[in-house]
Order: C-alpha cells, then sequence, then structure tokens
C-alpha cells in the first residue's frame, strides 16, 4: 500500500522533510515543482510510515486503500508521473510476487533482534506463509532496536514508525524472546539445528574503533544520544557528558547531525552544566557526495546557531544537481567565515580521514590527512593538518558485534550474497543461514529501507527452499 496526494495539495512541502524516503516528487527546484497541480508519492519506494499524512496542512494526504472512488485518479497520476520518469533516473528494482505455499508442516524461522529490519523481515514472512513459525531472540526487554532508544524524539515521524510492529509481532504465529542475547544466553549452533532458518537482524551497533589514549575525554554517539533522549522523555533534563566548550564530532552521517542537534538544544552539556559553544563535525566524504541528508541540514539550521563549510578544497557549486550540494556551496560561499553572533558555531570540515588520537594541553588533538573525491589521498606537499577539541564524539559508523559461526566481512558486516550469508573461506553460502539490515549492508541506510532489504532476503529463502 502507497499513500496518494490529492487535487487539493497546497504544496507547502511539509511533507517532504519529514518524508523518510525521499519518495515525494517535485521538490523545490526541481524542473516541474512550479508548473506541476499537486506533489506525487513514488509507489515503488513508499513504506507506508504515514509522516506526510501527518504532516500536511491540507489534508491532501490519503492511504490508497482510503481513496474514494473519484479519488482513485490520483493514484492513476503519481504511477503515470514516476513512469514518465524512469528514462531519467535509476530503474526501480521490483520484488517478484512469490505465491504462498499452504504447508501441512510449519517452517520454522529464528530472527535474531528485534529492530525494525527484523520487524519488515517478520511482517515478510507473515504475508508469504500461513505454516511459518517464528521466534524472536532480542536482548533488549523491549522491540524497536535503535528506532526506540536512538532516533531523536524530534523525529516524530521516524518514531512513529513503532507502530509498525503492533500487527506482525502480534501475530500468534510470532514469539518473542527478551533479555536473551544469542551467542550468550543462546548459541549459534542452538539456533540452526532447531531451526529451518535463521535470519541474522541484529544490526550493526558497535562503533567503527579509532584508537585513543585512555586519558582521552572520548564518547561514542549511539551511548550520548540514547542517554539524552531517555534523560529528557523522563523530564530529567540535560545530560553533563563532555569536558569543555569544543566539541569534535568524528563521522559525517546523520547520526553526526543528530549529536549536534541535541547540543544545539542544550539536552548535552559539559561536565560543568555549561552550555557546549562549538562542535566540529570531521567528515571523511567530500562536500561533492555529503553522506548526510538535505533535512538533517535543514533541521539543524533551523535553531540558534552558525553554521560554516570547510570543503576541504573539492569545488561544489550553488548550481548543483543535488540541492543539498548547492545549499553547502551557498554557506561556503556566504559565509565562509562564522559571524560568531549565536550561542552555538557549528563547522562543517569536509574530505579529512583521522588517523589519529592524541591528548594535548588538556584537550584532544586529532591528526588528519585530505581525502580527494576519488579516494583516499595523503598529500605528500602538505603537512598533516591538526584539529583540537576538548572532547571528542564517534560517530564514524558502525560495525556488527562479532558472534561465533557468523563471518564478518572488511566492512564490519556479515559476508553475505544478497542476504545469503557466505563463507569468505570457500565463498559456498552457508545452508540456511541469511541476514537483513545494518548486519547484511554495513552500517548505512535508513528505517525505510529495510523494507526492500528484507523482501531480497526472504526471496533467497523462498528460491532455497522452493516455498515456505
Amino acid at each position: 500500500m502507497s499513500y496518494v496526494i490529492l487535487g487539493h495539495c497546497c504544496k507547502d512541502g511539509s511533507c517532504l522533510q519529514v518524508c523518510p524516503q525521499n519518495c515525494i516528487h517535485p521538490a523545490p527546484g526541481e524542473p516541474s515543482f512550479a508548473t506541476v497541480e499537486h506533489l506525487y508519492i513514488d509507489p515503488a519506494t513508499c513504506i507506508d510510515c504515514s509522516a506526510c499524512a501527518d504532516a500536511c496542512p491540507a489534508q491532501a494526504i490519503k492511504p490508497e486503500a482510503a481513496l474514494t472512488e473519484t479519488e482513485q485518479v490520483y493514484a492513476q497520476k503519481s504511477s503515470t508521473y514516476f513512469d514518465l520518469l524512469a528514462t531519467t533516473r535509476p530503474p526501480r528494482t521490483s520484488t517478484p510476487a512469490i505465491p504462498i505455499a499452504l504447508r501441512s508442516s510449519s517452517f520454522r524461522v529464528a530472527v535474531v533482534g528485534a529492530g525494525s529490519a527484523a520487524m519488515y523481515t517478520v511482517r515478510e514472512l507473515l504475508q508469504r506463509s500461513t505454516s511459518v513459525q517464528i521466534t524472536v531472540y532480542e536482548q533488549s526487554p523491549h522491540l524497536g532496536g535503535l528506532l526506540r532508544t536512538a532516533v531523536s524524539p524530534d523525529h516524530r515521524g521516524i518514531r512513529q514508525m513503532m507502530r509498525l510492529f503492533d500487527i506482525p509481532f502480534a501475530d500468534p504465529r510470532v514469539q518473542t524472546r527478551f533479555d536473551t542475547r544469542v551467542g550468550v544466553e543462546v548459541t549459534m549452533e542452538f539456533l540452526r539445528s532447531r531451526y529451518d532458518a535463521v535470519v541474522l537482524a541484529y544490526g550493526a551497533a558497535r562503533p567503527r574503533e579509532i584508537t585513543a589514549p585512555a586519558a582521552a575525554d572520548v564518547h561514542q554517539a549511539i551511548d550520548a544520544l540514547t542517554s539524552a533522549h531517555a534523560a529528557h522523555a523522563a523530564g530529567s533534563g540535560p545530560i553533563r557528558l563532555v569536558a569543555g566548550p569544543t566539541v569534535m564530532i568524528i563521522g559525517g552521517g546523520n547520526v553526526a547531525f543528530d549529536v549536534a542537534m541535541s547540543i544545539a538544544k542544550q539536552r548535552i552539556l559539559t561536565q560543568s552544566g555549561a552550555p557546549i559553544t562549538r562542535v566540529v563535525i570531521v567528515a571523511r566524504s567530500p562536500a561533492s557526495r555529503p553522506s548526510f541528508t538535505f533535512s538533517a541540514l535543514y533541521e539543524l539550521s533551523q535553531h540558534d546557531v552558525d553554521i560554516a563549510v570547510d570543503t576541504g578544497g573539492t569545488p561544489i557549486s550553488d548550481v548543483a544537481a543535488d540541492p543539498l550540494v548547492r545549499r553547502l556551496a551557498a554557506i561556503a560561499r556566504d559565509g565562509g567565515a562564522l559571524a560568531r553572533s549565536a550561542p552555538l558555531s557549528v563547522e562543517l570540515v569536509f574530505g579529512r580521514e583521522v588517523i589519529a588520537l592524541t591528548t594535548a594541553d588538556g584537550g584532544i588533538r586529532l591528526r588528519t590527512e585530505q581525502v580527494a573525491a576519488g579516494g583516499r589521498v595523503r598529500l605528500t606537499t602538505v603537512a598533516a593538518e591538526d584539529l583540537s577539541a576538548d572532547s571528542v564524539i564517534m560517530a564514524s559508523g558502525f560495525v556488527c558485534e562479532p558472534m561465533p559461526g557468523v563471518p564478518l566481512g572488511a566492512d564490519g558486516a556479515v559476508h553475505n550474497h544478497q542476504g545469503r550469508v557466505v563463507s569468505p573461506v570457500s565463498g559456498e553460502t552457508v545452508e540456511g543461514l541469511y541476514v537483513v539490515g545494518w548486519a547484511k549492508r554495513g552500517g548505512r541506510g535508513g528505517v525505510g529501507e529495510n523494507r526492500r532489504c528484507a523482501a531480497q532476503t526472504v526471496n533467497m529463502m523462498v528460491a532455497d527452499r522452493g516455498a515456505i
């Protein structure tokens, strides 16, 4: 099911700001925005989260299943609009229709983890089979994973996706065993001997490591966000976390911006209770290909902060096709030097690879080397750059926790091919073992991407068995 925008769309763009999939077009700045009667939702990428419907001030967005007979034309118009765009964008990947197989004997599946990837996997399995029996093993006492603990309370549309867990996890074919850590209380060997298939959906929540001195004030982004969100929800005020007013965030994805947002809202303070006044986000990616989203930058810019951009020498244009790159170019052009009138300054430093952390003068020094747009390049004509801060928050990506019997690749994800776990030694598929979500793709991609990811993995499971 997809959501559909009706003819009385007001085109104020509120829906675009909350859509986690960027599936609403045309957006402001795209060629046809000024001429279309209303916006359109791509039925191929909509994940049914309802965030757009909640945000629409004109109440012009409805689920396709709820359209009246006279409103059905808008669903057809959406399909036609995106069909016409097919020649100017990458081809869609579609999930093949696989008939449900009715079996007299049950098909038993163990799912390791209970986050969003597990939810989409459970939902996909339930839709494919009437005989499947699913047991979900979750190390915490709750469903939701990082969706519950690490997503900011300000991202209401994303957090409301927790309701997608209600129907599949209430199904009598699904059992959930909380406070059970696979590899500790339950072994992988036990799961593989008891179930017909095991799906690894335990995510990639272990931060990538950069060696730091024991005395350095270094924190992990997920830990900081989880503590700050929990304190905010409990009404206990901000957390006192970092050593001083200058904080360096290593990593340039949306998690780094979530940390910066919590700092801007003073949900994270210094250990003395004073506000943080300077944040430097150090990104490996070039300014021409940022790893964060437009909405992350936009939301941060709505607060009382000064934002500056250091492109690392990579030329970017304010007429680039990507609206995020255009915005960065405009900031670099118009605000190259911080006005420093706001209580918090945020500097976006692109194209740097952090290669060492050392303590210096009571703070932390980061040694970096510049990274060219085409890959990592050590500049031999320029001395390595030093950046200093009172504290560092690590948001440089995530890898899977090692688990006996589960092969990990060099990228920290489970070694796999399209969801089938593969032995890195023999190159052969590990029978009955599958993977989904961040454990499959590495620590990248949003909640909604798990929907197609889960469908692909279940497709492999069905192909291996013939039917489920």
